[in-house]
């Protein structure tokens, strides 16, 4: 039966007659390339784009439901490839870990790719509801994964526009889920240009020859929802009559879909252009900084004896040589005892008085226990007071959870003279923006992070500058390290490493940067709100979908007309 309760022949074919032949599993293995190159290290914009397309074209129109599986393991494989330098070093069984981790992320997809095929044969394909399916399904999950998962945001597609600036300025407004939901939305509009020119150019429907091998014999509607959208084709294919000015009639989905991402483009081009250069063409002379802000960062030593004396000495240095916020990255200190930690902090406030300097100090705590151990930031004021005493509270699975106790999840802040409000995180915390998200609600102005390592995690990272409109200083040990603005803006970027035997064999680095005032977002007021619309809005599809299916008439009508 169809979605109307009507009696289908199961030898009718479906809307377009594209053979079942391996030609169309072929897609299989250029889904592994297409994961491999998306959101993890070397994430290709264009492929990500056009895994979204394919995976809906593969998945509408499959004859089997158990080919699902074989889509599910090899975007495994590509998300394994994507993501297998990310742990490989510091955790047994990496590559087995990742893999596992792949498959927890994957279901997302999958999940949602299943909703969007119901959506078929549910929706009528003259409504809005069949393309929209998938954009909700796919960004309310991915909230609702990012504040439930151990892992946070760690595999988030949206990260994908690393680099794409003025896409990325929409996280002001709407944070993660709103790039999310247009990346996603992409999908059900470029499978439907797909399926509409391949009825058209490559497998055009001829009622005398059509068979039952078809893709997807299953899928068929009376009203041949893949052969004519009449959404997306805005009924060019009619004859020509009076026009009729009806939201269907005058704009179709793909015209929607490019008119939402020049908007979005033109909001992110308005906060670059006017983030260093205020409206309107103003003269250097206005806006330039009168002072800049010199920065240190002490690195961690990889692979030799720790040595507490040389960071000391280290921060010294800087700070003798005009540095005014000192950032030790994450863990550089190793301290077993109170006495070792009473030398560290009480040198630290010696150097800070001395020199009126901020200094950061991370280090580990290594207790008798995993409840005695601990990773912290501990932060000295100018006037040699602890202002921050912050311990680490989202912990990396599988390395840090075995070893350390995690402290609470409360920002730290403290409002200062010279910075206005300074925050401080460690790493893995800021892939939880809710976590983050505090920095809006304090007005943190600067926020510090100490980090061991990621090339890619430093990049991702910014957007969290995007969100809440602070300045980011980010000292790395293996990895980049640097200053981002309120709007995300790149002030600095270096790579940092830290491993006996590198070229660069660095202890230490500065930087000048400007301060800017923190920057007011839409987010740091409503959050991920967008995304938890888009959670209940998949609910509502789920339901309105068993109510087509199983409902009454009175209940299926009423449906339909809204849908």
């Amino acid at each position: 039966m169809d979605r109307y309760r009507n009696t289908r022949i199961p030898s009718q074919p479906s809307p377009i007659s594209i053979p079942a032949s391996l030609k169309f599993h072929l897609l299989l293995p250029i889904f592994t390339v297409l994961t491999a190159f998306g959101p993890g290290f070397q994430s290709i914009i264009t492929f990500t784009w056009l895994w979204f397309t394919l995976s809906i074209f593969y998945v509408r129109h499959i004859t089997r439901w158990w080919y699902i599986f074989f889509y599910y393991m090899f975007v495994n494989i590509g998300t394994l490839i994507a993501f297998m330098a990310s742990v490989k070093a510091e955790v047994p069984n990496a590559y087995a870990i990742t893999f596992a981790i792949g498959m927890v992320i994957n279901l997302l997809g999958l999940t949602s790719l299943l909703m969007d095929r119901f959506a078929q044969r549910a929706f009528n394909s003259k409504g809005w509801a069949r393309v929209m399916v998938f954009p909700c399904v796919w960004t309310g999950l991915w909230t609702l994964f990012t504040y439930t998962w151990i892992l946070g945001d760690w595999g988030d597609y949206a990260f994908t526009f690393l680099g794409i600036e003025e896409i990325l300025q929409l996280a002001s407004f709407t944070g993660l889920s709103g790039i999310n939901f247009i990346l996603a939305w992409s999908g059900p509009i470029g499978s439907d240009i797909l399926v509409n020119w391949l009825s058209t150019y490559a497998y055009p429907i001829n009622s005398e020859t059509s068979t039952a091998n078809t893709i997807d014999d299953i899928n068929a509607e009376e009203d041949h929802i893949s052969r004519t959208d009449d959404v997306l084709t805005a009924q060019n294919n009619r004859k020509q009559r009076r026009l009729n000015f009806t939201i269907p009639a005058v704009f179709s989905s793909l015209f929607i879909y490019l008119t939402i991402i020049f908007l979005v483009i033109t909001y992110g081009s308005i906060r670059m252009s006017t983030a260093l250069i205020p409206f309107f063409q103003r003269s250097v002379a206005e806006f330039a900084p009168t002072s800049l802000l010199n920065v240190g960062c002490v690195i961690r030593q990889e692979q030799i004896t720790p040595d507490n004396s040389a960071y000391i000495q280290t921060t010294q240095e800087l700070a003798k040589n005009g540095s005014k916020i000192i950032l030790w990255t994450e863990g550089s200190g190793t301290i077993t005892n109170n006495s070792e930690l009473e030398y560290v902090i009480s040198s630290i406030k010696n150097i800070s008085r001395t020199y009126s300097a901020y200094v950061g100090v991370a280090y580990i705590f290594l207790g008798e226990s995993k409840e005695t151990s601990y990773n912290k930031l501990t932060v000295i004021s100018s006037s040699g007071e602890i202002v921050m005493d912050y311990q680490k509270s989202h912990l990396v699975p599988f390395l840090e959870t075995v070893r350390f106790s995690s402290g609470k999840a409360e920002l730290p802040t403290y409002n200062s003279e010279e910075y206005g409000v300074i925050g401080g995180a460690i790493c893995f915390d800021f892939n939880f923006p809710g976590f983050i998200s505090q920095a809006s609600n304090k007005k943190v102005n600067l926020m510090l992070e100490a980090s061991p390592v990621g090339v890619l995690h430093s990049r991702s990272n910014a957007i969290r500058s995007i969100e809440n409109g602070f300045t980011l200083i980010r000292c790395n040990g293996d990895g980049i390290s640097g200053v981002w603005g309120p709007q995300g803006q790149n002030f600095h970027s270096i790579p940092t490493t830290n491993l006996q035997g590198s070229v660069s064999k660095q202890t230490s680095f500065t930087f000048q940067v400007p301060l800017y005032s923190r920057v007011n977002t839409v987010y740091g007021v409503f959050k991920d709100t967008f995304g938890w619309i888009c959670l209940g809005m998949s609910g509502i599809f789920l339901i309105c979908m068993i109510i087509l299916e199983k409902g009454s008439l009175r209940w299926r009508t009423f449906v339909k007309k809204w849908l």
